[in-house]
């Protein structure tokens, strides 16, 4: 694989302890939130599945802020919103929902994660994948040491959630954990960086950190490798002085950014 496995992943699973999810990850089980990690597009169930047909029914309501940004790119502002059903399903408990300028409204399930701890946000609207309009970024357990999260972008008028090609689990973004770890945009239009680390020497190095930087240039809605770049540094401040993605702001540098 073209991406070692990720020790994100294996802090969130030593700080679960015993469990169903634990033993899930460990086994090597994807959470893919109906994503094949080689196929370049989400199923087609997920929408139906949860009864949304083009916007979310009247049962759910907005859950923490409201945003506004151009999600289409035709130069007007549209809301962005995340809403909730606490009695729905865990699948469809939260829906994601864009209010376009021209009338029309667009809707998508925020699948949470299989781990404790989820409780998904509407975080910031930002150009990631450097086309016209905003993605819209999602955080999907703000509360714990490890905080992945989700990005979802308009495509043919609707919304689709966006995959890193590679990953163990490719549709989710490390945004923060207790080792170095982000992403953010780089200078070039659609092209990101990805940064994760781990104690060196296979863990038992409590010095120094082994730092991947991955870069990635977007390819309709998914994100492909382009290079990598490993670092090893000393434990303390340096990774943050060097690297913005990894002081705990994702999509920092990323134009049109919203939050």
């Amino acid at each position: 694989m073209w991406w070692r496995s990720e020790p994100s992943i294996r802090s969130t699973v030593a700080s679960l302890g015993a469990g169903c999810a634990a033993a899930a990850l460990l086994a090597g089980c994807q959470i893919t939130d109906g994503f094949s990690q080689d196929s370049g597009s989400a199923t087609a169930t997920a929408s139906t599945a949860c009864d949304i047909d083009g916007a979310a029914p009247d049962s759910y309501r907005i859950k923490g802020k409201e945003l506004v940004g151009d999600v289409d790119g035709d130069g007007n502002p549209d809301r962005v919103t995340l809403r909730e059903d606490a009695s729905a399903p865990a699948r469809c408990r939260h829906v994601l929902v864009v209010e376009l300028a021209g009338g029309n409204t667009i809707a998508a399930p925020v699948k949470p994660l299989s781990w404790p701890g989820t409780n998904p946000k509407l975080l910031l609207l930002a150009e990631i994948d450097g086309r016209d309009g905003v993605e819209a970024v999602i955080t999907l357990s703000p509360a714990n040491v490890f905080r992945p999260g989700a990005v979802f972008t308009l495509r043919q008028g609707d919304l689709a959630r966006m995959r890193v090609k590679g990953r163990y689990t490719p549709e989710i973004f490390p945004f923060y954990d207790e080792f170095p770890a982000g992403v953010d945009c780089t200078g070039e239009p659609g092209s990101i960086v990805l940064t994760l680390g781990d104690l060196a020497d296979g863990g038992t190095d409590d010095s120094h950190w082994d730092i991947t930087r991955a870069f990635y240039q977007a390819a309709d809605t998914r994100f492909e490798p382009v290079r990598r770049e490993a670092f090893l540094v000393e434990v303390g401040p340096e990774a943050r002085q060097r690297w913005p993605e990894v002081r705990g702001r994702p999509f920092l540098s990323c134009p049109n950014r919203v939050d």
